[in-house]
Parts: C-alpha cells; sequence; structure tokens
C-alpha cells in the first residue's frame, strides 16, 4: 500500500485519501498515543464513493468465501453472484403505500465495508488488512476471513453506527440484523442446489431455469435428488395400531 497510484485503477483514485486513513490508522496502531477515530458522516461518503459493480461483487465474494471457503469451490461455483441476483430481485421492503422489491446489493456490499472499517478502526483486528489481493475490493475483503466473521457479528449484534449506514439500513437495525442472517442462508443454499449447473439460465427467474452443465456436488456428496413425496404421509411409526 505505499503506492496507492499503483494499486488503485483509475476509476477508484477518487477514493486513495480513504485507504489513506486506514493505512496512516494501521501504522500509528502501536503507538502510545491514538487518535480517537470513529463512522462519520464524512466517512460513510467516503465508502460510498468507493462503491462500484466490482467492489459490490468483491464484498460477496468475500463474504461467501468466508462461509465456504474457496478450498471447497464457493467462488468457482459463482455464488457471489447468487446473493447478488437474490438481493436486487427477491428482497421486500415495506415502503410507506405498499410493500416494494428493491435492489439491496449495492447497499448491502456499502454496510459490509462499513462495518469492516469501523472494525479496523477500531484496532481489534487478527491480521492487518490485505488491499493488494483485489484493488477493486474495499474494507470488508481485505480482512482476514476470521477479521469478516467479526466484521458481521458487529452488523449482527447492532454495534455499528446505524446513522452512517445508506437507505435503507439507516437507524433500522431490524433490517440490518435479518438481512445479514439471510446472507447466510444464500450462500448455503446457492451452494448446495447446484444454481451453477443452470449456466446461463441461472440469473433468470425460476420458469426460465435449464440444466446446462452436469451437476457434480451432489455426486461428490452421494446426495439422490429430491424426492417429491417427502411431505406425503407414509405411515405411522407404531409396533401395534388399535381402535
Amino acid at each position: 500500500m505505499d503506492n496507492l497510484d499503483d494499486v488503485l485503477p483509475s476509476h477508484q483514485l477518487h477514493v486513495k485519501h480513504f485507504f489513506e486513513q486506514i493505512k496512516n490508522m494501521l501504522m500509528d496502531q502501536n503507538s502510545d498515543e491514538q487518535p480517537s477515530l470513529s463512522l462519520s458522516a464524512e466517512t460513510s461518503l467516503s465508502v460510498q464513493m468507493a462503491i462500484s459493480f466490482q467492489n459490490t461483487r468483491a464484498a460477496f465474494m468475500a463474504f461467501a468465501d468466508a462461509v465456504i471457503p474457496s478450498t471447497l469451490g464457493a467462488l468457482d461455483l459463482r455464488i457471489d453472484d447468487y446473493m447478488v441476483w437474490i438481493l436486487d430481485h427477491f428482497v421486500s421492503i415495506q415502503g410507506e403505500w405498499s410493500v416494494k422489491n428493491i435492489p439491496l446489493s449495492s447497499q448491502t456490499a456499502r454496510i459490509l465495508d462499513i462495518a469492516a472499517y469501523q472494525l479496523i478502526t477500531s484496532g481489534n483486528i487478527k491480521v492487518t488488512p490485505d488491499y493488494s489481493s483485489n484493488p477493486d475490493g474495499g474494507p470488508f475483503l481485505a480482512l482476514s476471513p476470521n477479521d469478516r466473521f467479526e466484521a458481521i457479528r458487529l452488523l449482527e449484534n447492532q454495534q455499528v453506527d446505524l446513522e452512517a449506514l445508506p437507505p435503507p439500513y439507516r437507524n433500522n437495525g431490524g433490517l440490518v440484523k435479518n438481512v445479514i442472517t439471510s446472507l447466510h442462508q444464500m450462500v448455503m443454499f446457492g451452494y448446495y442446489s447446484e444454481w451453477f449447473s443452470l449456466g446461463s439460465t441461472r440469473q433468470a427467474y425460476p420458469e426460465d431455469h435449464r440444466i446446462e452443465r452436469q451437476p457434480f456436488l451432489w455426486e461428490s456428496l452421494n446426495y439422490p435428488g429430491p424426492s417429491y413425496g417427502y411431505r406425503a404421509v407414509r405411515g405411522f411409526l407404531v409396533d401395534k395400531f388399535s381402535e
């Protein structure tokens, strides 16, 4: 991180100051007198400016990789794309007059980055953040997997500055907790549902899905596939029945 101009692509040079803040904080961690750092409206604006499509995807890549490590193929199966698709198409928010579906992937990536930034500035990280692996990523991606879970825990326990979060999460701790919990479920469902085998139709609506690749995860787990009679009554677990 010594030369941010070399690390950041041209379309993200405007976030140089944001990363310089983190760099300076890390250099001062071992000093006797540390400045008091907290999230503010200015910090929230810096994070907002840093967000791009690549940054959004990077945040969900980091989340999926933390829940299901790369050695098990979560990123190879593009589970991050699954999370973005679900958040942008199937999350309903109660509006003033009705329930509406609104895209939430960008805002959700931002709250992950804000929580990561708060964790970094608190000095409670176990491993120094690494921005070199993916220059398009934000603070959440830069964290180690264990530290990512700490940032997630801050959101789950509402230990972040809710005022600094973007709408519709701002000052809405219940929504934050519900969505973060759902992210865990999205990773597991996308992974074990063989979503990747849908090929070019995986980002289509369910009625347009087609199996285009040979499912391999079910085979590796010896899962026989769905049985459509599971919900039917198959008898009662009794040795003898009498009226």
